[in-house]
């Protein structure tokens, strides 16, 4: 008599994680690649598409268990799509053409993420600590993140002295340098947790629901390297990405283990730091 060969729940249950991996990386991976570079295009179409999956879910009762994952995705799309919106405006592109102007650019890109984020998900019954945003082990991630920060400041004041004379910028010496210290360190700081929140702190705690740790942290970093694809710089995209991944996967374990979006957001932020001092030779040029 022969035997039907039947999967192992093993097997099955490592089909539907790796079922629901592809689906939210194309959920969020679409996002980032769509609403990101075609803005005009899919800036309302997206939110609407995931706000109405998610009203049909949050109803279904065999689907409400995704309810959740599906509203960050409402979240994610919305905010990207807002934040195009506001900082393509001839306004705010206007104040990059200063430092005190690229502060404010900063200030003004880090409330447009923060405060709907916040505010959408507490209203659906979130909290501050699903987002990650909390003390959570604060000496480990001090530890840590100061370090990181001073050291990639410095490798940005070399950077600028090496850089200015091929902008025909000249005496670019240790006051200039460090007069720019502030400036550097405002927007580093405004920037990491920024891109923290959006691509890691609202929706790590939400796959982990499905899939394990390993899978979401691979998943987070995924998609917060497709949001550096930018097809008019393509000669410095695979670079860019690389860098993207590997720092993703760092920054998602440091979130992880401090338990709070502050280190990673201050070590995120540093390394962005050595890309300012070519936007500030381009200013002082």
């Amino acid at each position: 008599m022969v035997q039907a060969n039947f999967p192992s729940p093993q097997m099955e249950g490592r089909r539907s994680s790796r079922g629901l991996f592809l689906a939210f990386l194309a959920a969020g991976g679409g996002t980032v690649l769509f609403a990101d570079n075609l803005a005009d295009v899919f800036g309302v179409v997206l939110p609407v598409f995931f706000g109405l999956a998610y009203y049909l879910i949050h109803r279904s009762s065999p689907l409400r268990r995704f309810s959740t994952i599906t509203y960050a995705f409402f979240v994610f799309a919305l905010v990207i799509s807002v934040r195009h919106l506001v900082l393509d405006s001839s306004s705010i592109n206007g104040l990059l053409s200063s430092l005190n102007g690229l502060v404010l650019y900063q200030v003004i890109d880090t409330s447009v993420v923060f405060a709907p984020v916040i505010l959408l998900v507490l209203a659906n019954g979130g909290t501050f600590g699903s987002l990650f945003l909390q003390k959570g082990n604060l000496r480990l991630g001090l530890g840590i993140a100061v370090p990181v920060f001073l050291v990639l400041l410095i490798v940005s004041f070399v950077i600028e002295q090496l850089l200015a004379p091929s902008f025909g910028v000249r005496g670019v010496g240790l006051p200039f340098v460090l007069s720019l210290a502030p400036y550097l360190s405002i927007v580093a700081l405004l920037n990491g947790p920024k891109e923290e929140l959006l691509y890691r702190g609202l929706f790590l705690q939400r796959y982990d629901a499905f899939l394990p740790r390993r899978s979401t942290n691979l998943l987070s970093t995924i998609v917060f390297a497709l949001s550096v694809v930018e097809p008019e710089y393509f000669a410095q995209l695979i670079g860019a990405v690389l860098v993207s991944l590997v720092g993703g996967l760092l920054f998602v374990r440091l979130m992880r283990r401090t338990n709070s979006i502050i280190a990673s957001g201050i070590c995120e932020g540093a390394t962005t730091i050595p890309i300012y001092p070519i936007v500030i030779l381009t200013l002082v040029h």
